[in-house]
């Protein structure tokens, strides 16, 4: 069962992305899909489920171009979903540290999941003791 979750459907937002470079990044909110927009370029996606209204998990999310990782945009666009979602009263987000198909660009899977370990981290998540989830407690 779907539970709703209401944030303004688009928005703007200029960022400082790793390099100190600004951007300027459309968010456009529709269901519990998330997409980031550059200048009119996809260049970002989140899909997530509510489990209830106030816990939700990250099913998969990714950049679109691979030539865009490692340049601060999937650290920026995280950090302002889970401030959305805080915004709502989500209190709790987790996520895996795997998904079943392995993304293009990595030479396995333990480098995959070492990357989006770091990642989840740096943006505020703790890896569960079992080492495949990763959890945020939003305040």
């Amino acid at each position: 069962m779907a539970v709703p979750l209401y944030i303004r459907n688009e928005y703007f937002r200029g960022v400082m992305l790793a390099d100190k470079s600004a951007h300027i990044l459309e968010f456009k909110y529709k269901g519990e899909t998330i997409s980031v927009y550059e200048e009119s370029t996809l260049i970002f996606c989140l899909h997530y489920h509510l489990e209830s209204k106030f816990k939700a998990e990250i099913l998969d999310f990714y950049l679109i171009d691979k030539n865009l990782r490692g340049k601060g945009y999937g650290t920026v666009c995280m950090n302002e979903i889970l401030e959305q979602l805080n915004k709502k009263r989500v209190t709790m987000v987790k996520a895996p540290l795997g998904y079943a198909k392995l993304p293009d660009g990595y030479a396995s899977r333990e480098q995959y999941e070492a990357l989006l370990s770091g990642f989840y981290e740096k943006t505020g998540f703790s890896i569960g003791g079992d080492l495949d989830i990763a959890i945020q407690i939003l305040n």
